[in-house]
């Protein structure tokens, strides 16, 4: 019996190892749109780092297109939800400030892991490198970032055009990265239960649903209520992908899902 027990386990590890969704960019042309992501927001293209394809966000364009209507986010809504969406045009100009890249192999993702490789290139208003999960057709979403500039990592949300710091890391313990090589962003979602790491290092717990504390301005947005605002309340059910923002140029590579039920 316990041969068999031990058995059964390893064959369940090794089922759930066959249901990770690698996203391999061996076949993506550089210079072209990424074919494996959904540009929502942003300039999203295949570039060339040493031997590897890698997919760039090149926020170079944002400055001088910052305030044009976002014609790729209207096309985009169509392919992705076979509508304009008027409540995700509605919020377009707020959300013209983070581009953003929908994963196409996954429709929907809830529990487990994701994980990816980003290397920081250039920005002069900002230099951030992200996880965008649980996007909701309303163009809400929860996104995981590193950011350079400020050296930590945080779990942000946008809601109703607006977005919105749920946690930081410990901002007296900064992730000093080095520019110049690759490192690792990895997120957790089980139930309620949110964390983050970067290279391996435990960066921020949080537990989705949290009912927000009063502010230095006095109580809470409503829209921090999670019974007021649908993003913030578990499950985690939505796309997934890769955010930025502004000005950030950044290299992402090794995109990895580990879905559990």
């Amino acid at each position: 019996m316990k041969t068999i027990t031990i058995f059964s386990a390893v064959l369940l590890a090794a089922t759930v190892r066959a249901a990770d969704i690698k996203v391999s960019l061996n076949a993506e042309q550089a210079g072209k749109t990424p074919a494996a992501f959904e540009p929502i927001v942003g300039t999203w293209v295949v570039a060339q780092d040493g031997a590897d394809k890698v997919i760039m966000i090149d926020g170079r364009p944002w400055v001088a297109s910052k305030d044009n209507p976002t014609k790729l986010l209207l096309q985009t809504a169509r392919k992705l939800y076979g509508t304009s969406n008027e409540e995700l045009m509605d919020n377009a100009k707020q959300f013209a400030y983070y581009p953003v890249a929908i994963l196409k192999s996954v429709d929907n993702f809830s529990n487990g892991s994701i994980s990816l490789k980003f290397k920081t290139i250039a920005g002069d208003s900002d230099r951030c490198s992200g996880i965008l999960f649980n996007v909701k057709p309303n163009g809400d979403w929860l996104a995981i970032r590193y950011n350079d500039t400020e050296n930590n990592v945080a779990l942000w949300e946008f809601h109703n055009g607006i977005r919105r710091n749920m946690k930081f890391s410990d901002r007296a313990k900064p992730f000093m990265l080095d520019r110049a090589a690759w490192h690792e962003l990895k997120m957790t979602v089980e139930g309620a239960g949110f964390q983050a790491w970067l290279d391996g290092t435990l960066a921020l717990e949080y537990t989705l649903g949290s009912e927000p504390t009063p502010g230095r301005k006095g109580p809470p947005n409503p829209d921090l209520l999670p019974a007021n605002n649908p993003v913030l309340r578990p499950p985690v059910a939505g796309k997934i992908g890769l955010w930025s923002k502004t000005d950030s140029t950044s290299y992402f590579k090794d995109y990895v899902v580990s879905p559990q039920p």
